[in-house]
């Protein structure tokens, strides 16, 4: 690289610099916007999913631990799914 083009591309940078701080609000402006468009945004308005869980399931406590309790038994990692794969 040239002095000449590394000095063009310095001078580049430099306005772009000054034109991008040229733009942004001074920091007392933008404090407020900021305040505002956090109270905006209301929880209907986000695109999540709703889980909804009643008391009344017909499991009981019991039950769900016996299905923790057979699963961690017979649980293999991906690891040992993959081997046995390869076995066969």
């Amino acid at each position: 690289m040239t002095v000449q083009k590394f000095l063009a591309a310095a001078a580049i940078f430099a306005a772009a610099g000054t034109a991008f701080a040229a733009d942004a609000a001074p920091a007392s402006a933008a404090a407020p916007a900021v305040a505002n468009a956090g109270s905006a945004v209301l929880a209907a308005n986000l695109n999540l999913p709703v889980v909804s869980i009643s008391k009344n399931t017909g499991v009981s406590r019991a039950a769900v631990h016996a299905e923790a309790v057979d699963f961690v038994k017979n649980y293999k990692t991906t690891l040992a799914v993959q081997l046995d794969q390869y076995k066969n």
